[in-house]
């Protein structure tokens, strides 16, 4: 018996010690897909950005021309001036002019309030590139550090791996199964310390009778509360 919780000790130990690398080999790749989904997300931003900033160029362009005709429509009406014979026909040039300098005068506030859209856009775009640029530098920088820890993680992941299966072919496969759902029902700890008459595992007390016999390790036992394999440590 001394063998065999001795050598699911030591399996446990090694688990433990896999699941620990197997989290901190996620974690960076997690760290490492994250620079990726960030990128994608202020990317998506900028590209939004420039299509607006394209809308609105076309917009300015069409205000623009419409802007240059008005001028170029109340010039021409302007030339008709002194051609004029009539004083009804005088009055009635002066109004077009009048109407015609409102709606040029309309049409440049609606210029101008198109610029001050597209300077805005323009410091959004500039700011989004620049931290899409940070977020490459650092990506750069991280990812090249990553890459190593991956490789280190993924080298001792297939070490201890190796090691473990030299370990669990020493022990009976109806005990090995049941140890290895107890691993994976009992967040990893599927063996727990026994001491002053409780479960380590669970903190439970055992039964007396249970609890002594445990100290002279006749059999595998199992916690009746948490289920867990039983062991004691023996004194020196």
């Amino acid at each position: 018996m001394h063998e065999k919780m001795n050598l699911l000790k030591e399996l446990q130990e090694i688990d433990q010690e896999i699941s620990s690398i197997e989290a901190t080999h996620k974690g960076y790749q997690t760290e490492l897909s994250g620079f990726d989904t960030e990128t994608g997300r202020v990317q998506a931003m900028l590209d939004e950005l420039n299509e607006e900033l394209e809308a609105l160029k076309q917009d300015e362009a069409q205000l623009q021309q419409a802007l240059l005709k008005e001028r170029d429509n109340i010039k021409k009406v302007e030339g008709r001036l002194p051609e004029i014979q009539t004083q009804k026909e005088y009055v009635a040039v002066l109004k077009e002019i009048d109407m015609a300098k409102k709606a040029n005068k309309e049409l440049d506030e609606q210029l101008q309030a198109k610029l001050q859209e597209i300077a805005t856009l323009e410091q959004d775009q500039q700011e989004k590139q620049t931290e899409l640029s940070a977020i490459a530098e650092k990506a750069d920088a991280r990812g090249a550090e990553l890459g190593e820890l991956l490789a280190e993680s993924e080298k001792a992941l297939k070490q201890r791996k190796e090691t473990r299966k030299s370990v669990a072919e020493d022990v009976p496969a109806p005990l090995l199964r049941k140890y290895q759902t107890l691993f994976k029902r009992r967040a990893g700890l599927a063996l727990a310390l026994a001491r002053n008459g409780a479960c380590l595992g669970c903190n439970m007390q055992l039964p007396p009778q249970q609890f002594n016999s445990l100290l002279r390790v006749t059999e595998l036992q199992t916690c009746p509360h948490c289920n867990r394999l039983l062991y004691v440590e023996q004194e020196v």
